[in-house]
């Protein structure tokens, strides 16, 4: 028991009393000083956490805005690239069409000229 703090001593003279009463004062003083800071502190730094709130609240409804924005101009050109699409179909259809004509005549021709008899 000798390494323990011995706490409800009292010492015996009045002096003792007194300084033990001071130092206990003091160090009242010292904590609620602190505590009168600390609950400073945390209250400015509420008030500076609502400022920030306030501010990141406008950026997310701000990008919220061009998010919608630009869905819907994705969704206009989607729309045109689909028209788009629809009428290059058409004309690479017309030139598959041609081709196939044209190598169809070359198949032809080449067939009628093994076929047909010379002539000289």
């Amino acid at each position: 028991m000798e390494g323990l703090r011995r706490r409800g001593v009292v010492p015996n003279n009045a002096g003792a009393v007194e300084r033990l009463l001071q130092s206990q004062r003091s160090m009242h003083e010292d904590l609620t000083d602190d505590l009168v800071k600390m609950a400073s502190v945390l209250k400015k730094n509420t008030l500076d956490f609502g400022v920030l709130m306030e501010k990141d609240k406008k950026v997310v409804e701000e990008a919220a805005e061009q998010l919608e924005k630009s869905a819907a101009r994705v969704g206009k050109h989607g729309l045109r690239l689909e028209k788009y699409r629809k009428r290059a179909w058409g004309t690479t259809g017309l030139t598959w069409l041609a081709v196939l004509i044209v190598v169809s005549v070359f198949f032809t021709l080449v067939l009628f000229i093994k076929v047909a008899p010379k002539r000289y």
